[in-house]
């Protein structure tokens, strides 16, 4: 088992970022919101990982933190819910508040997320009710929005969940980052959808 992997950003691609660690390519999977905040290629970048071997594939799956990984381990414990369903999850709602959602029996934006129908969500919020709850009370419950971003060191409202669904519409993880960064820092947004709608008019004219 790989714990963890500390190493030299070669490249980030749309769901992966390859590590350079002792010579050695490591490509690994991380959800889109993730992979919005992490340095450009050069930087050093930990992530704690998670090996799946199935059938003749080893995946790797990467997270910043160790809280962030132990929701996805426990995102794959319910039936029908793989890997990639699981980043695609997280690449939507933020493991905090996803914890809030499944520990509330909130199902409603789990249902917005791409291949989550609502048989799923239904049963990701009543398999993993007491696990998120339990997980919440250790931490002392959900965390604001840019608090302890490790990276950025910034405190922006509504990035992480702009980004993740500019990514959704298309956009690559670092152009959504920068035209969100640029609307806050130029224009400000009030609120989120303000947000999503300026940065999807910066973008229209970049491309």
């Amino acid at each position: 088992m790989i714990g963890y992997l500390k190493g030299t950003v070669i490249d980030i691609d749309d769901g992966s970022v390859v590590l350079d660690v002792g010579g050695i390519g490591y490509l690994v999977e991380m959800p889109s919101s993730m992979l919005s905040r992490l340095p450009g290629p050069g930087n050093t970048l930990k992530v704690y990982t998670r090996l799946i071997i199935r059938d003749d594939q080893l995946n790797l799956y990467g997270f910043l933190k160790k809280r962030e990984l132990k929701v996805f381990s426990t995102l794959i414990e319910v039936s029908g819910v793989g890997p990639k369903l699981a980043l695609n999850v997280l690449s939507v709602i933020p493991p905090d508040e996803l914890l809030s959602d499944i520990a509330a029996g909130n199902s409603t934006r789990l249902r917005s997320v791409h291949g989550v129908g609502k048989k799923t969500a239904a049963r990701i919020c009543v398999d993993l009710k007491e696990k998120a709850s339990k997980i919440l009370s250790m931490s002392g419950g959900v965390k604001k929005t840019g608090e302890d971003d490790v990276l950025t060191g910034t405190s922006m409202p509504f990035m992480d969940d702009a980004v993740s669904a500019l990514v959704n519409l298309g956009y690559r993880p670092n152009e959504a980052k920068k035209a969100a960064s640029e609307i806050l820092a130029k224009k400000g947004a009030d609120g989120l959808d303000d947000l999503i709608k300026k940065s999807l008019q910066l973008l229209s004219k970049v491309r």
